[in-house]
């Protein structure tokens, strides 16, 4: 059976949400650290995870003192949307990735029917006002990038953190990926290209990776309830991309799914054991997450 040991999973959620997780970032720190995980990013759809990431890092600093526990901050409503205040703050308070809109995004709207929801009540927003809340693109209404937008973007660049894309559409990811990498922000990364939003073709995923984005695969995504790439098609994809542009996270913490760590190891070990090497492995779950971090200890 494979093992973990000094991988790292950049995208997972944990309690407290609206929407109900598997635990909180404490219980999900030592379930990734026992497993032999070197780190792990928190991601929230509804606020920023400085404060979930610190009470984390002090629960487990006895036991695993070398492990490593990331913030994120996502620009969904919580944090007043694509918010270039909300942004710096997370940043100068360690924050690693920033995501562009996901549930609030106009993309995410438009492929499940409504924002704030994956199309089934455990994940569905609710709320006690009768009217929605405004859906979130980053373009403007001539296509091109807000100001708000190219504001976040630098502010990734000044800060030497991590783009996500959310869950903008292909139409949107363009503009954003021609900007940063004009800029000279090199940690770009296509969040779950697989999911419905932003659901790109390989040859779009292949596109982007020789401009110098990552592709982000989910492992989430091979199990029942968000089913939407086979095993297969997942290494044919990851081939076509090359593993240096590849990183594997889980996007766990839902109770229908395995553990984050879990979900990770059933992924790799059924690529290992449908022939992809070892060393690939490593390349997609331990050093492009290295790079990506900035780590070099």
């Amino acid at each position: 059976m494979l093992k973990l040991d000094g991988y790292y999973d950049l995208h997972m959620h944990s309690a407290p949400a609206p929407f109900v997780r598997i635990g909180d970032s404490a219980d999900i720190a030592r379930w990734c650290a026992g497993a032999g995980m070197a780190g792990i990013v928190i991601k929230s759809h509804f606020e920023s995870t400085v404060s979930k990431v610190h009470h984390a890092r002090c629960a487990v600093a006895d036991s695993h003192p070398d492990f490593r526990i990331f913030s994120s901050i996502t620009l969904n409503r919580g944090v007043g949307g694509i918010n270039p205040g909300a942004v710096e703050l997370a940043l100068q308070q360690g924050a690693k990735v920033v995501w562009l809109p996901t549930l609030d995004a106009a993309a995410h709207a438009e492929a499940y029917g409504s924002g704030g929801t994956y199309g089934f009540k455990a994940m569905t927003l609710t709320s006690r006002r009768n009217r929605p809340s405004p859906l979130l693109s980053v373009l403007d209404g001539s296509g091109k990038l807000t100001t708000e937008t190219r504001e976040v973007i630098d502010l990734v660049k000044d800060y030497d953190a991590i783009l996500g894309t959310g869950h903008i559409s292909k139409r949107e990811i363009f503009p954003v990926a021609d900007y940063a990498f004009g800029i000279g922000l090199a940690r770009v990364v296509i969040t779950h290209p697989e999911l419905a939003t932003p659901k790109l073709d390989v040859p779009t995923m292949v596109e982007l990776a020789k401009m110098g984005a990552y592709m982000e695969f989910c492992a989430v995504d091979l199990f029942p309830k968000f089913y939407c790439i086979s095993l297969k098609e997942l290494m044919e994809a990851i081939d076509a991309v090359t593993p240096s542009r590849t990183i594997l996270s889980s996007d766990g913490g839902q109770p229908f799914n395995p553990p984050p760590h879990e979900a990770i190891r059933i992924v790799i070990q059924s690529m290992y054991d449908s022939g992809l090497p070892i060393e690939t492995i490593e390349t997609i779950c331990r050093n492009n997450q290295r790079a990506l971090l900035g780590l070099s200890d």
